[in-house]
């Protein structure tokens, strides 16, 4: 890997550990054993680090959604597919560094504002789109609001802490909501196609 490289990735392993805040730019050179001035050749400030890493990271989960039609076989599959994506995605980000993000760095906030709504959300109404055309999913439901409806829900109870944690796991709550959400979305045609894939899951999980 190249200098620039490799203190993005230690820069990026720091913060998740313990924090943006609490990182400086004099603990990312000591973890590397590099003076801080090399940092400084590559980027100007903490901020503009934050934002690189931010952006690498999106990126990264951009391709994630989008290389899912190709791994789909029809729209119920593609959004069961999607749904697993976004939880993974959730979970792979922290509340402390999402709420640091949020109060102090805006700009990469910002990265992450866009990414929630030109990729997850659109990711969510394409697919109910074509959904409905298959058949699978109800032709009165609005898209662009279920979609908006579903990325609000997840990053609220992710971010707002909306239920009790001494009775339920964050992957309880999403997997309730996740339900919730996708037989609210079926016609019979495509109830029946999900029951095929959850009974297909559930007989791999038991051969295995």
């Amino acid at each position: 890997m190249t200098v620039r490289e490799n203190i993005v990735e230690a820069a990026s392993e720091l913060f998740m550990q313990f924090g943006i805040r609490t990182v400086t730019m004099d603990d990312i050179a000591k973890h590397l054993s590099i003076s801080k001035k090399t940092i400084y050749q590559y980027f100007k400030d903490k901020r503009e680090l934050v934002n690189t890493i931010t952006k690498l990271h999106l990126d990264i989960e951009e391709d994630r959604f989008e290389g899912l039609i190709e791994e789909s076989d029809n729209t119920v599959h593609e959004l069961l597919l999607v749904s697993q994506c976004l939880r993974d995605s959730m979970k792979e980000m922290k509340i402390n560094i999402m709420n640091e993000l949020q109060k102090f760095y805006p700009e990469a906030w910002r990265l992450y504002m866009d990414f929630k709504n030109d990729v997850m959300k659109e990711s969510i109404r394409d697919v109910i789109v074509r959904g409905q055309g298959e058949g699978y999913f109800r032709a009165e439901i609005d898209p662009e609001l279920i979609a908006l409806m579903r990325i609000e829900q997840v990053q609220s109870f992710f971010m707002n802490n909306l239920y009790p944690k001494d009775k339920y796991s964050l992957a309880d709550v999403q997997i309730q909501l996740f339900d919730h959400f996708i037989h609210g979305l079926f016609t019979i045609e495509g109830h029946k196609l999900f029951n095929q894939y959850t009974t297909n899951k559930q007989q791999h999980e038991t051969q295995n």
